[in-house]
Formats: C-alpha cells, sequence, structure tokens
C-alpha cells in the first residue's frame, strides 16, 4: 500500500484526500427522476417497478426508495396507491360503508346476491344503459 502511494506521490499526485472516481454518481435521486416516475406511475398505475428503472435507467432499488419515501406510495393488488388517504376520502369510505351497513340490515340476502353479481360482472353503476340519439333543432 505504502508503494502505491509514493508511487502516486512521484508521479504528480499533491493531495492525500480521495480523489473522484469513475463509474455512476453517488446521487441518483434528482426531482426529475422523481417527477418522471410519478407521471409513469400516475399514466399506468400496474406498471412493474422492473419497467419503470428500465424506463428510468436506474436500479430497482432506487424506484422502490423513490415510490416509498419521496411518493408515499406502495403497491397493492397490482396497483400503485398513495399510501396516505385524505380526508374527503375517508369520509366517502365512511359514508360507502354505512350505505352497505344498511342495504345489509334491510336484505340481507339481496345484499348478497348484488355483491356476488357484482363480483362476477365488476361495478353494477358501470353497466351500459340503453342510449337514445337526440338531435338538437330537428323535429321530425
Amino acid at each position: 500500500m505504502v508503494k502505491k502511494w509514493f508511487t502516486e506521490f512521484r508521479c504528480g499526485r499533491t493531495s492525500t484526500s480521495d480523489a473522484e472516481r469513475s463509474g455512476r454518481p453517488k446521487e441518483v435521486i434528482t426531482p426529475e427522476i422523481v417527477d418522471k416516475i410519478h407521471e409513469m406511475i400516475l399514466d399506468d398505475r400496474r406498471m412493474k417497478v422492473r419497467e419503470l428503472a428500465h424506463a428510468v435507467g436506474i436500479s430497482t432499488e432506487r424506484v422502490h426508495h423513490i415510490s416509498h419515501e419521496y411518493l408515499d406510495m406502495r403497491k397493492l393488488s397490482a396497483r400503485w396507491v398513495p399510501r396516505l388517504l385524505t380526508l374527503d376520502h375517508k369520509r366517502n369510505r365512511v359514508t360507502t360503508s354505512k350505505e352497505c351497513l344498511a342495504m345489509f340490515s334491510r336484505n340481507p340476502d339481496e345484499f348478497c346476491a348484488v355483491l356476488l353479481l357484482w363480483m362476477k360482472h365488476g361495478s353494477i353503476t358501470t353497466r351500459q344503459r340503453p342510449r337514445t340519439i337526440e338531435t338538437v333543432g330537428f323535429s321530425g
């Protein structure tokens, strides 16, 4: 080790502090990268960490760190969701839960049938209703 130091000082090195090293930069997390990851997650909440890391050009560990620490998001059931609910989200959950409890209290059998139907076919409120075509200013 001393021989290596002697050689370096002989070649012109004057400082004993560590020199800058080539390779990856020390700081990978920049505001631009955080914003880019956030936009990508909001565009497609089913995007995988590996895909995010590949698109941005950083490691999967850094993507995990950014999503958890900087964006306060975690992955639940294959979707990225905010970790903390807003007050409006909490109120909406309480209201919906009370409505479900009231429906169950009125008629438990019908509630279970509707729940099973919803689980089988998706959201009941998103069904297509028959639509009529109306034209403005045309009397026929």
